[in-house]
């Protein structure tokens, strides 16, 4: 017993389609159809002209022939019947289609019979040609038998050489006139067919740039009432597309502004909670290590030993709490200029990495949204923290560039000479992610890290309010 196997029914199921090419199975198409036209008007002319040629052979040897037996009824004889029959052999073989010739017999000594003349006329059109059309030749032997000294017969035959030649010539003006018109018509369908390829071209660039994200991109009008109804179809889908971009555009920025007001109610909250309960901590270990100087005794070195970690531990909580609030909300936001807020954010990573030289180049004293701000500067940190982390960069650089002029940007663009995330970004990127976000909520341009040479670029170009 044979089993199928059923996996090998869906691969062979699940398997694309051979796709043609519309260009070429149009030339294609229309060449081999101009090629049938071709051979089809040219068979049918041939089969027209062999039956003509055939009816016009028969006609004219049936005359020819009733002319023979009725002029040889005469019962040539004597020395000039050879004569005469000669200028019967040569009245027939003046007619169209047939041709006549005297034939004679060798004499006793071998050598034909003086005064005999064999005609033979050569065809006028090529011998393809000619047995293309030549029908089945019909011949006819007639003795001249009344002088015993004369062994000699007129033949006649249907002979169509001439009527073959008139048809080649005609066929010689047709066939090119058919091959031009053949390849006329190819040109002409291929000419339309560009014609209705180009209009689809500019119809499917559109639908590709609306896929890479251009909605804003629209496909041309139309003079064709169908690719016109095409165009139309393809731009309200893109309207539509783009209102629905804008509404989502506008929600991630609602959220970001949401996101963001949570982060500093937060950081306000832990400031204000936290800050009064660590400053009292801090103030009851500062009591404690002066209490400790009126105790004695065996256990005094342990309780100094308790209240030292203490103090570390406490100190340790408070720089917790400090750089959470500052992660939640940069303290200078709203107090300073963007380049002071990223020059404090590259003092503190000297401190996290002293081994690598990160540099600031440029200044931005533009005031902007507080959003953009933001934005820029958990770029910077994010894009500076995976330099080190990932690509193990010993020298990082970041160009802060305001442009004033209409409608203003905000162009911010990190390199760093490390080995960049191993040739790839990783997919699951959260902080990437997050970038992604933060620009398109403000519709602004980011550019992931890419190689250039033996450096890793990043870059976010903010527009401002």
């Amino acid at each position: 017993m044979t089993f199928v196997s059923s996996t090998s029914t869906g691969h062979a199921s699940a398997r694309t389609p051979r796709r043609l090419s519309l260009l070429g199975l149009v030339a294609a198409l229309s060449t081999a159809f101009g090629i049938f036209l071709c051979l089809a008007i040219a068979g049918i002319l041939v089969a027209n002209a062999r039956g003509a040629i055939r009816e016009e052979a028969a006609s004219a040897f049936a005359s020819a022939q009733s002319a023979a037996e009725n002029l040889l009824a005469l019962n040539l004889s004597g020395p000039r019947a050879l004569e005469s029959a000669l200028r019967l052999s040569q009245g027939i073989d003046a007619l169209r289609h047939v041709s006549a010739h005297i034939t004679a017999v060798p004499s006793a000594t071998g050598q034909p019979q003086p005064g005999i003349i064999e005609a033979n006329t050569p065809p006028h059109a090529p011998q393809w040609f000619a047995r293309l059309l030549r029908p089945q030749i019909e011949t006819g032997l007639f003795p001249i038998s009344n002088d015993p000294g004369v062994g000699a017969h007129i033949r006649i035959s249907s002979d169509p050489s001439d009527e073959i030649a008139e048809i080649w010539q005609d066929f010689r003006a047709i066939i090119p006139l058919l091959a031009v018109a053949g390849l006329a018509m190819i040109g002409f369908t291929l000419t339309i067919n560009n014609l209705i390829l180009r209009r689809l071209r500019r119809i499917q660039d559109t639908i590709g740039a609306i896929r890479q994200g251009d909605v804003a991109r629209r496909a041309p009008g139309d003079n064709l009432v169908e690719f016109a109804v095409l165009a139309d179809g393809v731009n309200d889908l893109a309207e539509h597309l783009q209102a629905e971009r804008s509404d989502n555009d506008l929600l991630h920025n609602r959220l970001l502004s949401l996101s963001e007001s949570e982060r500093a109610i937060i950081a306000s909250d832990l400031h204000d909670e936290m800050g009064p309960q660590l400053f009292a901590l801090n103030a009851a270990l500062a009591q404690a290590q002066v209490a400790l100087d009126d105790v004695e005794g065996k256990g005094r070195g342990q309780l100094e030993d308790a209240l030292a970690a203490s103090v570390r531990h406490a100190q340790s909580v408070c720089d917790s709490a400090r750089t959470a609030i500052c992660d939640l909300r940069p303290m200078l936001i709203g107090h300073g200029s963007l380049t002071d807020l990223l020059q404090d954010l590259v003092a503190d990573f000297a401190d996290i990495a002293p081994r690598a030289t990160i540099r600031l180049d440029g200044a931005c004293d533009m005031r902007s949204d507080e959003l953009v701000e933001l934005s820029i500067y958990r770029f910077v940190r994010e894009s500076v923290l995976n330099a080190i982390r990932h690509g193990n960069a010993d020298r990082i650089d970041i160009t802060l560039h305001c442009d004033n002029a209409a409608p203003g940007l905000v162009k911010t663009r990190i390199t760093d000479n490390g080995r960049g995330f191993a040739g790839k970004v990783p997919v699951e990127s959260y902080g990437l992610i997050g970038i992604k976000d933060r620009a398109r909520a403000l519709g602004a341009e980011y550019l992931p890290p890419y190689r250039d040479g033996e450096i890793t670029v990043t870059e976010l170009n903010v527009p401002l309010p």
